[in-house]
């Protein structure tokens, strides 16, 4: 497999986008399937047209994120392509419109959609839009939909955090409230994630909740029980906690889904970046730069063979990046000495991650999930 890995911060969208795809090409050659990743500074409409004049009838999938990582750090705005060509790769990519009308239903026809490529295995690489409604049920239905057989892995589409409109886009086309998929088989791909937080105090329970909305735990007022476990906060520096101090909800195997507070309500209620579900067993999860620094050290050692990948693609959540700030540079520098200092790699900063500790999918928050592809 050739790989070509290139990014850029030119202003102009047809500029961007021609020269990344344009350089990246010179490595690769002709692609099979390119990644391709935006921010919300660039006119994603003219990113798609000069994609598809370039790129022609093969296949792509990509989104508009929250920055680019690159091996010199993050861009806050750019563009970054990866090209991948292969003769013995097998690949399918689909564009799934309106995902927030009965997202379950659409995770399930997307499915479907990649089912009938004949690709029986493989890696199902997932971009939602992260602004859409109930990720989780997208994941749901595309993973009922396909079954255990593939890998998933992934992240969300976001913006520079004005949660006003992103953008997801493959060869079929370019929309919002969308998810953009892409299934690869041909060659080996190795998938894990990980977040480091680890939970605080005892388990409490939601016992009242809407969607993205915690109105109540353990029978109380959500922001009055949160306040008191994490020792006592004005709601005026609710932003300032919650950023170090999300909530988990554990599964039988002890492992923690992260889920991130967003803003605290004139009730009390609390909004979250994704669903929490009533009835839903939670700790106040605890941690500090250093272990979330281990946790990539863990997630990059997980993927990592003798060899080095011929690419490393890095979802990494854009509240990890705000909390870590300038120390986000320790992060990428141990993923980058655990798989090896020369591999091409590219990532985003997501609204969202997705991946799975055992078989199943599931969307995460403030967590990070990388995935490095081998030759076979």
């Amino acid at each position: 497999m050739e790989t070509g890995v290139a990014y850029s911060t030119e202003k102009d969208s047809h500029k961007a986008c021609r020269e990344v795809i344009e350089e990246s090409i010179k490595s690769s050659g002709q692609p099979t399937l390119t990644f391709l990743f935006t921010t919300d500074s660039y006119n994603q409409q003219e990113i798609y047209k000069t994609s598809k004049q370039i790129l022609g009838s093969s296949k792509m999938a990509g989104f508009c994120a929250g920055g680019i990582i690159t091996p010199k750090g993050v861009l806050k705005q750019g563009i970054g392509a990866c090209t991948l060509h292969s003769d013995e790769l097998k690949v399918a990519t689909h564009l799934q419109r309106k995902i927030s009308k009965n997202p379950y239903e659409a995770g399930k026809e997307a499915g479907k959609k990649l089912l009938e490529s004949g690709i029986e295995k493989g890696t199902i690489f997932i971009f939602p839009d992260g602004f859409a409604t109930d990720i989780s049920e997208v994941v749901y239905g595309l993973y009922d939909s396909m079954g255990s057989d593939y890998t998933y892995i992934g992240g969300a589409a976001g913006d520079n955090l004005k949660f006003f409109k992103t953008y997801q886009f493959t060869d079929e086309g370019i929309d919002s409230d969308a998810l953009s998929i892409a299934l690869i088989d041909g060659i080996e791909i190795k998938s894990a994630i990980g977040h480091g937080w680890k939970p605080e105090g005892s388990p409490m329970i939601v016992t009242s909740a809407v969607g993205k909305r915690v109105f109540e735990i353990d029978g109380k007022q959500a922001f009055s029980v949160y306040s008191e476990k994490v020792g006592g906060i004005p709601k005026r520096k609710f932003a300032e906690y919650s950023m170090q101090y999300p909530i988990g909800i554990s599964d039988i195997d002890g492992n923690f889904l992260i889920r991130d507070p967003l803003s605290v309500n004139e009730d009390g209620s609390i909004d979250f970046v994704s669903e929490v579900p009533e009835n839903a067993v939670v700790n106040v999860m605890k941690g500090n730069i250093q272990a979330l620094i281990k946790e990539a050290y863990k997630v990059a050692k997980a993927v990592s063979q003798k060899q080095e990948p011929k690419f490393l693609l890095i979802f990494d959540c854009i509240s990890r990046y705000m909390l870590m700030g300038k120390d986000f540079e320790k992060e990428l520098h141990v993923i980058k000495e655990t798989m090896g200092t020369s591999v091409s790699m590219l990532g985003v900063l997501t609204f969202g991650e997705i991946g799975s500790y055992t078989k199943t999918p599931l969307f995460h928050n403030k967590t990070l999930a990388l995935s490095a592809m081998y030759t076979r």
